[in-house]
């Protein structure tokens, strides 16, 4: 896929190899599962429930997995986060003082006192989606995108380039899938408001090629082929979004019929998310960053990047990453965020981090050994004073500082931690 190569990760979702950053672009173990347990299942559901109107920004959209599993969470549990919705609407139009409204009995028990009380059909009356990336040829493709394959067989050439084949040894249940109804969504925003993304000639030329079959849909790729047979019969570009809902589109109208979220507005802006951030206006509930790792692509990884981040997050919202290295949430602490950890219920291992403004939003706080880690050299963050530096100028100014830092090494601290028995 252009500079990307596809490969299924071992929750039966596809994962790409970048060849330009030489590096695995989604978890090897499960891209998708990494997108729930990193993005999804962290989000306090609870304080979210009490807006109406949702903003996400999705920085390094990619292939969508973090925007589509929100959409997906939301489809698969509509009913139960209809009554929770209406639980705590119900509690705070009463003011009931409820300090631990955020613990599973009272909501348990609280579901069973207003079964009957539910006034609202809806989750969210709107939902925004800002998704960034530079990549316009992912964008174009993310709507075609498999997930939740139960047999599928590798590339070996990209197992063994990344030695990634010990992933491949983990074992899941209840492997996660996006509902093509999320697809679909996607494809018919993407198709109406940015219908030039498919006169891509990479993008239609990697949709017609029988070596990428088993990694598309191949609804949405008999739509695009579609297209382009009646567009050349015509000599002229038909519309997509017609096209689709004149030939292969019924069955999903009918079902998106039982859902009420299906307006949410999607935008794509393909640039540099440097260069968004800094013109933004909008406060975002929910902000995902999935950049490539800070070794690799620095410059979305900077303080001064997290101190715009910080501008555009309402004091409720939450920030989500994969990333626990100690110069990113260094950068972050110094930006403003209060960080903590992302608790991964089925490793029973903490990934990730979570950055908020309100330290009630954090569940699972740092540690003594993670605060110490960041008055380390490791914890000394990148910077990028005008948010417009090249990633090597990034890094070679970074050497620099660490090189003349008098701070402690992190191995220098763990010993001593561990030699004084902490």
């Amino acid at each position: 896929m252009s500079e990307f190569q596809p490969y299924f990760t071992n929750d039966g979702s596809v994962g790409l190899y970048s060849k330009n950053y030489d590096d695995i672009y989604h978890s090897a173990s499960g891209a998708l599962t990494e997108a729930y347990e990193k993005f999804i299942y962290p989000i306090n559901w609870d304080i979210l429930l009490l807006h109406d109107d949702i903003k996400i920004l999705d920085i390094c959209y990619g292939i969508g997995y973090n925007t589509k599993s929100f959409l997906n969470y939301i489809f698969e549990n509509k009913k139960e986060l209809i009554v929770r919705k209406n639980i705590l609407k119900k509690i705070f139009s009463k003011n009931i003082d409820v300090e631990a409204i955020h613990t599973d009995n009272i909501i348990k028990g609280l579901k069973q006192i207003y079964t009957e009380t539910v006034y609202t059909n809806n989750i969210f009356d709107n939902i925004s989606v800002t998704a960034v990336d530079n990549d316009e040829i992912l964008f174009g493709l993310s709507p075609f995108i498999k997930t939740g394959l139960k047999n599928f067989k590798n590339e070996s050439s990209i197992i063994k380039r990344q030695n990634i084949e010990k992933y491949f040894k983990t074992k899941y249940k209840n492997i996660p899938k996006i509902n093509n109804l999320i697809n679909y969504q996607i494809l018919i925003k993407i198709a109406t408001k940015f219908p030039e993304i498919f006169q891509n000639s990479t993008i239609l030329s990697i949709l017609a090629s029988k070596r990428y079959n088993k990694y598309l849909i191949n609804d949405f790729k008999g739509l695009i082929n579609l297209k382009l047979r009646l567009s050349s019969t015509r000599n002229k570009l038909i519309n997509l979004h017609n096209i689709y809902y004149r030939y292969i589109a019924n069955r999903y109208k009918r079902r998106l019929e039982g859902y009420n979220v299906q307006d949410f507005d999607f935008n794509i802006v393909i640039d540099d998310a440097r260069n968004i951030i800094k013109n933004d206006t909008n406060l975002y509930n929910l902000i995902f960053l999935d950049a490539f790792t800070h070794s690799k692509c620095p410059c979305l990884w900077t303080y001064e990047f997290f101190k715009q981040l910080y501008s555009l997050l309402k004091n409720d919202g939450m920030l989500f990453t994969y990333s626990s290295a100690p110069q990113v949430r260094s950068a972050m602490k110094e930006a403003g965020f209060i960080i903590g950890n992302i608790y991964n219920q089925r490793l029973n291992k903490f990934q990730g981090t979570v950055a908020v403004k309100n330290e009630s939003l954090i569940m699972y706080p740092l540690s003594e050994t993670e605060i110490g880690l960041l008055n380390t050299k490791a914890g000394i963050f990148y910077r990028d004073k005008n948010l417009k530096a090249q990633n090597e100028a990034i890094i070679n100014t970074h050497k620099i500082e660490v090189e003349n830092s008098n701070l402690i090494s992190s191995s220098q601290y763990l010993k001593s931690r561990r030699n004084n028995g902490l």
